[in-house]
């Protein structure tokens, strides 16, 4: 019995095959001892194993038997399953990732680290200039700029090695965070010839049997294994979709996104949800502060959530699906809790009570850009000055440009 490579190729394996049938035709006797393996051939002269007719799909029989396997299709699931270059699973968040490492399903497991929902994505910069805005924000996973610029080439060189890998798995939520990465993989993806490399998706936004699902990181490691066989080839469609979505995202005119959802956003079904989540992410024409912050005012004048993980856990089930982490929403509160006029206070106990400002802007009698300017990227979109350009209006549903 032969045995197999430390790091045995499927395709290898099927050329092996290939060259022994090509032997067989041409009379090798070296092709006997495996072909032997077959039952009509135990007893049989070499004469008559080179005389007789052989297919394709016996020598891979007998090729699998030769490496001690019951048949080639047994032999195939094991380097499946123990091929680290089967599969290239894609995520942007941890804990599914790590998980799927846990959970048996073969192949390799990359996390993308970029929140593109966070920081400057100007669409008007060449790569270089990306990539040093990008590092910038990374500043607080990576001690260094120059350490996190390394990284952010290190995620793009692993996703260049695609044509390595039999298929890659794009891994993502419903939410806002996972839509952005999303559509800039495709983006990313668009640019490229797949070749014999297969590109899937899959992408929930519900689990049976959890009527409140906040993301793949709710998953045991055998559900999320379980969702594998579910995944789907990515379509014409979806690429082309992603495309218009990176760059409307990314474009210094937010109406671009709006010009977006006007149009056909089947292809991905959570995308729409997501970008109008973001666009709600602007300053209200109202009082200055977005969705998010307006439901921190309130749960906090409340009382339900005066606590950092009261306000967490309060903000997941308000923003379903959730699109942020402690980090974001410790950003988020430090933001409110800053400025000339602060909204919100901490007290000694760590928590939050509202300013006789945040009570004012609460009850719309004041604005929180007026009182403290503004400087913040949301995608390509840059707010800065006295008022910002751009409010959302909630009432009408779109966005109104401030002149």
């Amino acid at each position: 019995m032969t045995v197999l490579p430390s790091r045995p190729s499927l395709e290898n394996l099927k050329k092996q095959a290939k060259s022994l049938l090509h032997a067989h035709q041409h009379g090798d006797p070296a092709v006997c001892e495996i072909l032997r393996h077959l039952r009509r051939f135990t007893k049989a002269t070499p004469d008559e194993i080179l005389s007789a007719p052989v297919m394709l799909a016996e020598v891979q029989y007998a090729l699998a038997q030769d490496y001690g396997f019951t048949s080639w299709r047994a032999l195939k699931q094991y380097i499946e399953q123990t091929d680290p270059r089967r599969f290239l699973h894609v995520f942007c968040v941890e804990i599914p990732a790590l998980a799927l490492r846990e959970s048996g399903v073969p192949g390799t497991v990359m996390l993308w680290l970029d929140p593109l929902i966070e920081g400057p994505a100007p669409s008007d910069v060449t790569e270089e200039e990306w990539l040093a805005l990008r590092a910038r924000q990374l500043a607080e996973i990576f001690p260094t700029p120059a350490q996190a610029m390394q990284a952010l080439r290190n995620m793009d060189r692993q996703l260049a090695e695609f044509s390595e890998y039999q298929e890659v798995v794009l891994w993502f939520d419903a939410c806002l965070y996972d839509q952005i990465v999303l559509c800039r993989q495709l983006d990313w993806f668009s640019r490229w010839t797949l070749g014999h490399t297969r590109l899937s998706l899959i992408c929930i936004g519900e689990y049976p049997g959890k009527p409140v699902f906040q993301g793949l990181g709710e998953l045991t490691n055998e559900q999320l294994a379980g969702l594998l066989p579910d995944r789907h080839t990515v379509t014409a469609e979806e690429i082309r979709l992603g495309v218009a979505a990176w760059q409307a995202y990314r474009s210094p005119d937010p109406t671009a996104i709006e010009h977006l959802l006007a149009g056909e956003t089947a292809p991905l079904p959570y995308l729409a949800p997501a970008l109008r989540k973001h666009l709600e992410r602007f300053p209200s024409v109202r009082n200055g502060v977005n969705r998010l912050e307006q439901e921190i005012l309130e749960l906090v004048a409340n009382g339900q959530g005066r606590l950092y993980e009261q306000l967490f856990f309060h903000l997941s089930d308000l923003e379903q699906p959730a699109y942020f982490g402690l980090e974001y929403l410790r950003h988020q509160l430090e933001a409110l809790c800053a400025g000339p006029h602060p909204l919100l206070t901490q007290t000694l106990d760590t928590a939050y009570t509202l300013t006789l400002d945040g009570e004012a802007v609460l009850q719309d009698r004041a604005d929180w850009i007026t009182l403290n300017g503004i400087d913040r990227w949301l995608g390509g979109v840059h707010l800065h000055g006295p008022q910002g350009e751009w409010r959302w209006n909630a009432q009408q549903q779109r966005l109104a440009r401030v002149i």
